[in-house]
């Protein structure tokens, strides 16, 4: 892993252990030895030594901040987000340094970060069948792969947090939408056909996306497609897609920007795919958001629905027991907005809910600890495509195709 890449895992390693903290009970101290122990047994000496500036930099921080209050959701959620952000900003021109310099003819000075490879849902769906129906890894993405388990597992335990709670798309979306309020101040909603509509996009985006990993590569011809010079070079095939615009990746690039900013959450709402994979996935989840009939204001007579209000996917939460839409991201918006003295919401199942740091902890689990077994244990997450044939496959880039 990359310097970069190992602080993100040591900040998200911290997280878990603090999210874990927050339990009471005698079942905190075992899951927190298992953690520490996944650690001890997969962490490299970048790891440690990010894990140590991170743990530095947290003990300075309470120095310098003895009283400051407890961690709100709001600014749990926030840090998390951005902390992610910040991360992909460095990793995206970090890579992009990587390219440049590869594109010269020179030896970068700064490693390839692998977890560009996220941005592939076709390689790693194919890595992942590979792995599973061969027994072979990718050996050219293999963080794909991991990427592509850890959310699906992430989303069948968890449902949809990566995109309440992780997602850095989501940040710059929220931040191009009020950047539009700005300057043309209002919140526009559709007619619910429309909306519809353009809701069937990301559906039919994850559809091509599942025909291509399920049926269009048969079994056989996976690891022929696996060492082929297009599947090698995938990355820089995607980033050349948004950066050396066409016609037509100018008007993709277009029309995405358009949605983000004209409606709330409009990328994550029409147009991501792996949202609509999480959230297929998340049906099945034990955690959702879920109203007590008893405690709500409603059923006293109050015509209350800030839940509902609150909800960045216009969920109409005052209405459901519990909470099975697709497009709930669990991000906690309207348990925040529930008046405490009802407090007649929560997430979790029937008998048991889930508090804030519990849910981080999860979360940090699946994105941080899971990545990090991974790459110590099974060296699943460096690419172990040689310099040289990366440096052949960016000038023939052009001309490769499957």
């Amino acid at each position: 892993m990359t310097a970069i890449e190992s602080l993100t895992v040591a900040a998200g390693a911290s997280a878990l252990a603090w999210g874990l903290l927050q339990r009471r009970g005698w079942a905190v101290w075992p899951a927190l030895l298992l953690v520490i122990a996944a650690w001890v047994v997969a962490a490299d000496l970048w790891l440690w030594g990010a894990l140590a500036l991170v743990t530095g930099f947290l003990g300075w921080r309470g120095l310098r901040h003895p009283h400051a209050g407890p961690a709100t959701t709001e600014r749990l959620r926030e840090g998390m987000r951005h902390l992610l952000l910040l991360s992909w900003a460095l990793v995206a021109g970090q890579y992009l340094i990587y390219v440049w310099q590869l594109g010269r003819g020179e030896t970068p000075l700064l490693a390839r970060p692998d977890v560009v490879d996220a941005f592939l849902p076709i390689a790693g769906g194919l890595g992942l069948r590979a792995w599973g129906q061969l027994g072979m890894t990718d050996p050219h993405h293999p963080a794909a792969t991991v990427t592509v388990l850890v959310l699906t597992l992430s989303a069948l335990l968890i449902g949809r947090s990566f995109c309440g709670w992780a997602c850095p798309l989501g940040v710059l979306g929220e931040w191009l939408h009020r950047l539009r309020c700005r300057l043309l101040p209002g919140e526009w909603t559709l007619p619910r056909w429309l909306d519809g509509v353009l809701r069937a996009q990301k559906w039919l985006v994850l559809g091509f996306l599942l025909f291509i990993i399920v049926l269009a590569v048969p079994t056989a011809a996976l690891p022929g497609y696996l060492a082929s010079p297009y599947h090698q070079a995938a990355d820089m095939k995607m980033g050349a897609f948004f950066f050396n615009l066409t016609l037509l990746s100018g008007l993709c690039l277009g029309w995405v920007v358009l949605l983000t900013a004209t409606f709330r959450q409009g990328f994550c709402r029409y147009l991501c795919p792996y949202g609509a994979w999480l959230g297929l996935l998340g049906v099945l989840s034990p955690l959702r958001v879920r109203r007590d009939e008893v405690r709500c204001l409603r059923s006293l007579g109050h015509d209350c629905d800030r839940c509902s209000r609150a909800c960045p996917s216009r969920i109409a939460v005052h209405q459901v027991i519990a909470v099975r839409n697709l497009e709930c991201s669990d991000c906690r918006r309207c348990i925040e907005a529930c008046p405490k003295r009802a407090d007649a919401l929560h997430l979790g199942t029937k008998r048991r809910r889930v508090s804030t740091p519990l849910q981080l902890a999860l979360l940090c689990l699946f994105l941080f600890l899971l990545p990090l077994l991974a790459h110590g244990l099974l060296d699943l997450w460096v690419s172990q495509t040689p310099l040289e044939v990366r440096r052949h496959l960016l000038h023939i880039l052009p001309y490769l195709s499957h």
